[in-house]
């Protein structure tokens, strides 16, 4: 009996062994023959070179050279070798345990569109195919998990999304320490792979017990290609380029109260960006954050807890239009340092410590060659709040301000580059109309909650200033002549904004120059968010010339400004709508002569005498004209009192009639002077001789140095007069050998540009060299002599 039953083991042992040994040999065979016929979806079909082997003996399975094809050509599937060993006898102990686990040089395909996923040959979603169903799996798992080491080596993945396709390389994926049960999970994760040739490198370490523990999380990626996305995104955006780097730091923390995840080193940056966007181009050459704190609380029932520490930095901004490539904006720089980023209690909070523009322009059009909008050398506001209730700024600083307002001939704002084109406008309006109802509904409903209208926050400014002057360049073509001036603002402070404090007063101080001699200073004070606004202002305006304001009136009055300056003093106080105050002016040296009066002649000149004549009774004994004016009324229908300038109209016209005419000789200044009867004029004036110049010279030569000598020792004995300096262009300034074209438009230009140096230059030299006050010297119109002889000269009108 003993031996019948030592004779049975024998011939079980042998046969367990034979059977064994049949599945090592046969199983490449059985399991191709498997899967080709019931296993792979068709048209797949396994390779005859692929071999999946298993020996039973040891639980080891080990494939080789397998390749899944759909036809001839194309691979579904490849796995150059794959070996797993699963030590059988810990399942005894409910553990599975894999103690090898190894894969090298797999290659998937995956295509992934509007209609369908398909991975390696099999569909996977498609319109037709039905949901998947889905069963709660249990959570009683009672076998722990256990892969010492898992490696994946040159794996690739071969993505087409939407037509655009993605290459995905693994160089090296392992897992290690892997251990999956019920109560604990312990994995440790390096990979290193390429997305599109860019490095990705992830580093994971983590261990749970009883689901608490910490996790370890490293990435790092370079370069990686934006225009990748470009398929994720709306179809508004033609372009997305650029290439993008990660690295991070972070740690989660996980236990029964609560998970947190904190990082103190995060790193962000794109390089080369490019979007374009319906007609706008945007290019960004870098742009970096750099994350120094980051926190996140999660706790059951309350709201998330944020709390970020920051700095972000941009170089190299600039947005255009594609079409005409007309810039938009240009900034060389930008920075926002220790921004301070916090949500809690459902309330975003926002500190930045300081925000830096540096070299910056804004709205230039390229193909008309014309100046910016605007530039700066820097801008710099520093404190910046925001929280729900609050806005505040505490200071902001401009440096380099250069503004060139121009306007075109239909007094458009020509360095404006606009937009939006007609039909955007038209489209924009027609949705305004079709919300108009809807806006009524929304109207209604905003009454209706009233009572849940949130709080309007407080602004805060607490001051902005200039730190060097600002230069704004004013050009008017739509008038002729057009109309130039220069204004420099050498200080301009604003401060004390803030709308939670009605009683505090907001401060305005400017001061500043125009055209070389004018000045000007402005302070105001008021109290905008007091239940009754209150504002005062006090203005001086020094030295303002006129003559180039004629191109405005000489279309209502028929005549232009020949000469003057303009001196403004003004003092007002707006309480509400209530305007109080008095404006003081100066016209000094004023004269006027017909419209378009361009050539130089008598019967031209007699059409202004009638309006100097009645000009003239206003004059005092040095040919000014002061008034003042009272400003008062309500500012939403002004009514401004004239009193003043009638009373004085008056005056003067009833002491003028009872004035007797001097006539004074004055010896010194024999080469320089003569007196004569001014015709139409009240009395005998004083008369200077004509400072005559070569054709198309500008400097001054020894001659008129000597001239300018003796004209300042005059000014300077009779200190109460005023010169009007009026320059007379002839043809010969640009070699016209006709004198009648030089009444051509473009002709007119050249020869008042002459006659402006002439004068500019001349004025200069007696009041930089000669110190005759600037006051005292005053522009005239730029005129044209086209008579037969005529010199180029400087006319002397007191």
């Amino acid at each position: 009996m003993g031996r019948y039953f030592k004779r049975l083991s024998k011939i079980l042992v042998i046969s367990f062994i034979l059977f064994y040994a049949l599945i090592w040999l046969l199983s490449p065979i059985i399991i191709r023959y498997a899967l080709n016929t019931y296993g792979l979806p068709k048209p797949l079909l396994l390779t005859s070179a692929s071999s999946i082997r298993y020996n039973p003996f040891t639980a080891h399975l080990t494939i080789s050279h397998l390749e899944v094809k759909t036809n001839q050509q194309s691979s579904a599937l490849k796995l150059e070798s794959l070996n797993a060993e699963l030590h059988l006898h810990q399942l005894l102990f409910d553990k599975i345990y894999v103690a090898e686990f190894t894969v090298n040089g797999l290659f998937i395909p995956v295509i992934v569109n509007e209609s369908s996923f398909n991975v390696a040959g099999i569909e996977l979603r498609s319109k037709n195919s039905p949901p998947l169903a889905t069963e709660q799996a249990s959570t009683d798992f009672p076998y722990q998990v256990i892969i010492p080491e898992f490696i994946l080596t040159d794996a690739h993945i071969e993505l087409l999304h939407f037509s655009q396709p993605h290459n995905i390389q693994l160089d090296s994926f392992s897992l290690q320490n892997i251990l999956l049960a019920q109560n604990e999970q312990e994995i440790k994760l390096n990979l290193v792979s390429r997305l599109n040739g860019a490095l990705i490198e992830v580093a994971l370490d983590g261990r749970l017990l009883k689901q608490q523990g910490q996790i370890s999380l490293d990435v790092n990626a370079r370069n990686i290609a934006l225009s990748s996305a470009k398929t994720f995104l709306p179809s508004s955006i033609s372009a997305f380029d650029g290439k993008v780097s990660y690295a991070s730091k972070m740690d989660v923390v996980i236990s029964n109260e609560q998970i947190s995840v904190n990082t103190s080193d995060l790193i962000a940056s794109v390089d080369d960006l490019h979007v374009e966007h319906n007609n706008i181009a945007i290019d960004i050459k870098r742009q970096k954050i750099q994350v120094q704190d980051l926190a996140v609380l999660l706790q059951p029932n309350k709201p998330i807890n944020v709390d970020i520490m920051l700095n972000y930095v941009i170089d190299g901004l600039s947005a255009k239009l594609k079409e005409s490539n007309a810039l938009l904006a240009e900034i060389s720089s930008l920075s926002a340092n220790n921004i301070a980023l916090q949500y809690q209690q459902n309330m975003a909070k926002v500190m930045i410590e300081n925000v830096q523009l540096a070299n910056s322009e804004f709205s230039k059009n390229r193909q008309q060659n014309m100046p910016a909008l605007a530039t700066f050398n820097s801008l710099s506001v520093n404190n910046i709040e925001y929280t729900p209730e609050l806005i505040a700024v505490n200071n902001m600083t401009l440096s380099g301000l250069v503004a060139n307002v121009l306007l075109d001939k239909e007094k458009q704002l020509a360095t404006l580059i606009t937009l939006a084109n007609n039909d955007d406008k038209k489209t924009f309006g027609t949705e305004q109309e079709n919300k108009t109802v809807d806006n009524e509904y929304v109207t209604q409903e905003l009454v209706v909650d009233e009572t849940n209208k949130p709080v309007k926050p407080i602004f805060r400014l607490g001051q902005f200033s200039l730190l060097d002057g600002a230069q704004i360049d004013f050009k008017d073509t739509s008038v002729t002549p057009y109309y130039e001036r220069n204004v420099n603002m050498t200080n301009l402070l604003f401060s004390d904004l803030d709308s939670g404090k009605p009683e505090q007063e907001i401060v305005l101080n400017i001061q500043g120059k125009s055209d070389k001699y004018a000045s000007f200073e402005l302070k105001g004070r008021g109290l905008p968010f007091a239940p009754q606004q209150k504002f005062t202002l006090d203005a001086v305006v020094k030295e303002v010339s006129l003559p180039g304001i004629s191109s405005y009136i000489k279309d209502a009055l028929k005549y232009e400004i020949e000469s003057g300056q303009l001196d403004i003093t003004l003092k007002a106080a707006l309480t509400g709508k209530q305007l109080n105050g008095d404006i003081d002016l100066l016209l000094r040296g004023i004269e006027f002569t017909s419209a378009d009066d361009d050539e130089r002649g008598v019967i031209k000149e007699q059409f202004s005498v009638p309006f100097n004549v009645a000009l003239g009774m206003l004059k005092d004994s040095d040919g000014n004209v002061a008034f003042s004016l009272p400003l008062t009324g309500d500012t939403s229908s002004p009514s401004f009192g004239l009193s003043g300038l009638l009373t004085l109209l008056v005056k003067q016209a009833t002491m003028s009639a009872a004035k007797d005419y001097l006539i004074t000789t004055f010896v010194p200044y024999a080469s320089v002077m003569k007196v004569a009867m001014a015709a139409g004029e009240f009395a005998l004036k004083l008369r200077i001789n004509d400072l005559n110049y070569l054709a198309s010279a500008t400097e001054l030569n020894t001659e008129q140095l000597e001239f300018s000598r003796q004209m300042s020792v005059m000014l300077a004995d009779r200190d109460k007069v005023n010169v009007k300096l009026c320059a007379v262009a002839t043809p010969s300034d640009i070699e016209l050998t006709d004198a009648s074209q030089a009444h051509q438009p473009k002709n007119i230009a050249r020869l008042n540009i002459l006659s402006q140096q002439r004068v500019e230059i001349f004025k200069a030299h007696m009041v930089e060299q000669l110190k005759v006050p600037s006051a005292r010297l005053l522009f005239c119109k730029p005129q044209i002599d086209t008579s037969n002889g005529a010199k180029p000269r400087i006319k002397f009108v007191i």
